[in-house]
């Protein structure tokens, strides 16, 4: 039985077709209830700014200094190219300067600001700290001393990720938010 000059380019383009759409995630946000998604996102700020105010509080002590930047927002989880992202999760930082006559290397001071949190410490390691705070998980780490605005960075990441409508994937990739509050940084 023959199968023809063109049956290969047939096949591979069969078979392309058959790969793409295996690897298409079922997801498409299509049966999403945005209310729902709204609240957990929202949830999960919310979640962020209490297990950063530990932290700094306990950073502050251990280090001295202030908090001298804030950032917040939603952070796409998983591609869909082009259109954006399918999910989203909520992360934030905050960047503290070290008082005066610091230690260049506070990172045993993080450590100990860590354990007077009282979160979960998952890790450490050269520079920095992880700890857990139920879905938050932050790293505290000390910062090098170039072009940087502060000493010590707290960097939080919320789980899980989040699916949201299709509709809504570009107001999410958008939405700003200033992050936790906690005080009023310096004016730049």
């Amino acid at each position: 039985m023959s199968r023809g000059p063109g049956w290969p380019a047939l096949a591979l383009a069969g078979s392309v077709v058959l790969l793409v759409a295996a690897c298409t995630p079922p997801f498409l946000g299509d049966d999403v209830d945005p209310d729902e998604a709204e609240t957990a996102l929202l949830a999960q700020r919310d979640d962020v700014a209490a297990t950063a105010a530990g932290l700094v509080a306990a950073t502050q002590e251990a280090v001295g200094g202030e908090v001298v930047e804030t950032q917040g927002g939603w952070e796409g989880c998983t591609s869909i190219f082009p259109e954006g992202y399918a999910d989203f999760q909520y992360v934030a930082s905050v960047q503290l300067t070290a008082r005066p006559g610091a230690p260049e290397r506070l990172v045993d001071r993080l450590r100990a600001a860590a354990e007077a949190s009282g979160l979960e410490i998952t890790g450490t390691g050269g520079d920095d700290v992880l700890v857990r705070d139920g879905d938050v998980s932050a790293r505290l780490w000390d910062l090098p001393r170039v072009n940087t605005r502060g000493d010590v960075a707290i960097q939080l990441v919320a789980d899980p990720c989040v699916d949201v409508p299709e509709d809504d994937w570009r107001d999410w990739m958008r939405r700003e938010d200033p992050g936790p509050a906690l005080g009023d940084p310096p004016p730049e």
